[in-house]
């Protein structure tokens, strides 16, 4: 695994690290990341933990979203390969997907040339229901998502 790369490097901040690095496939909340490296037998700390991923979002090592119902944020590590991406939320189990579209383009230019606004394409996120949970929970809506019990965020390490 790549070793954190900014500022102080200590074991528990590479546990923080390596921990997204196994899961990025998913945007995680501070208590996903400790809880889960907490049952790995981790010594990392909650504060630890959120100081790291503020300090690797600052440095563009990882991208931080906040819950489109004001709740707490989450981190996901940037793929390098994909800088950037926009990334596609699912608010039933947390699954990020690639937001990779050749139709984005038209988007970007409709909304520069009658808004006057550049489109951040690394830091777009839009929130939906992938397949699985379309199937598992038909009739989803965002309004649902607003009504999970805080801190419940989907992930299972």
């Amino acid at each position: 695994m790549p070793e954190v790369r900014h500022g102080y490097n200590t074991r528990q901040r590479q546990a923080v690290f390596d921990f997204l690095a196994r899961h990025a496939d998913h945007y995680l909340s501070v208590d996903d990341v400790f809880g889960s490296l907490r049952e790995e037998g981790s010594k990392v700390g909650r504060t630890t933990a959120y100081r790291t991923l503020e300090a690797l979002a600052r440095d563009g090592v990882v991208a931080k979203v906040i819950s489109p119902s004001g709740g707490e944020s989450r981190y996901r590590l940037i793929d390098p390969a994909h800088p950037d991406e926009g990334q596609l939320v699912c608010l039933g189990c947390g699954k990020v997907l690639a937001l990779d579209c050749h139709m984005l383009e038209d988007l970007h230019e409709h909304v520069r040339s009658d808004h006057g606004f550049r489109i951040e394409f690394s830091r777009t996120v839009l929130y939906g229901y992938c397949d699985d949970c379309q199937v598992a929970h038909p009739g989803a809506s965002p309004a649902d998502a607003d009504a999970a019990p805080a801190g419940e965020s989907g992930f299972h390490a």
